[in-house]
């Protein structure tokens, strides 16, 4: 993207560029300058995969953060304004929170509470902001009464700090299925597993939303089932829970127009023939 033609001289007019590599060959590993700071860099704000773009401010705020985009050039560029604009403005509005949150005692702590709750429920998931409003709901979230809990809920959900604790509260809220809340606590933690436990947890919890709940929507029931199909496949060597899974996410994108659903209907076919 950094070489394609116009790119640097647009976005150029806003942004400062800065590359960090983080190659996987040995070899190359040797030719990086300074390694150990970009280990620390990446570990500071939060790189989990490749590539990563970060946008901040001078002094290393974080506004916006997103990763490869297809389309070339002008999209990105367009995309990268947008986050100029929406970024700058989150930034404003976390601190001013944050700010109104500090110090405050009773009636005015709860209003600080739940302007809070409301801003991470509306928030885009790639918001690099995420992080700080969720610890604040999820210190709240034990204590939590009626109302405010349910929007606690709704928060960490959007949020993607999905425990099991949280899971069983967003079953609770919304027992049926019928407004989503359910199925994306388990996409939550099916989109975070890195661990035996982790999986073994995702696995049982997205059994249960399709034992349960009469009729998942395609999203996020579509990537579930393509979760379940290449972890009964690779991981557990079971052919047929694959298969069913397969077949399962598969009647989901099947006649999907999305362009989306594309590499989805293609890894169930794939998975098929296999």
């Amino acid at each position: 993207m950094w070489e394609a033609e116009g790119f640097a001289e647009a976005a150029g007019k806003n942004l400062v560029f800065v590359s960090l590599d983080f190659p996987r060959d040995q070899k190359i590993k040797d030719l990086v300058p300074n390694p150990e700071r970009n280990e620390e860099l990446k570990d500071k704000y939060g790189v989990r995969g490749f590539p990563t773009v970060l946008v901040m401010t001078p002094d290393g705020q974080v506004f916006g953060k997103t990763g490869y985009r297809p389309g070339g050039a002008e999209p990105y560029i367009e995309h990268l304004d947008e986050m100029l604009k929406t970024g700058k403005k989150d930034l404003a509005d976390v601190e001013k929170l944050t700010k109104a949150l500090d110090g405050a005692e009773g009636e005015a702590r709860d209003t600080a509470l739940d302007a809070i709750i409301a801003k991470l429920i509306t928030m885009d998931g790639e918001s690099p902001f995420i992080g700080a409003l969720a610890d604040v709901v999820a210190e709240v979230y034990p204590t939590a009464k009626g109302d405010r809990r349910k929007a606690c809920v709704e928060a960490l959900v959007a949020a993607g700090r999905v425990d099991a604790d949280v899971l069983e509260a967003a079953k609770a809220i919304d027992p049926d299925g019928a407004n989503g809340l359910w199925a994306k606590a388990v996409g939550s933690i099916a989109s975070s597993v890195n661990s035996d436990e982790q999986l073994e947890a995702a696995m049982v919890a997205i059994e249960d939303l399709f034992a349960n709940v009469k009729s998942v929507a395609k999203d996020p029931g579509s990537t579930l089932c393509a979760n379940m199909a290449f972890w009964s496949f690779r991981i557990k060597e079971d052919e047929a829970a694959a298969t069913m899974w397969a077949e399962r996410g598969l009647a989901m994108v099947k006649d999907s127009e999305d362009p989306e659903d594309d590499r989805l209907r293609s890894f169930f076919e794939d998975m098929l023939e296999e």
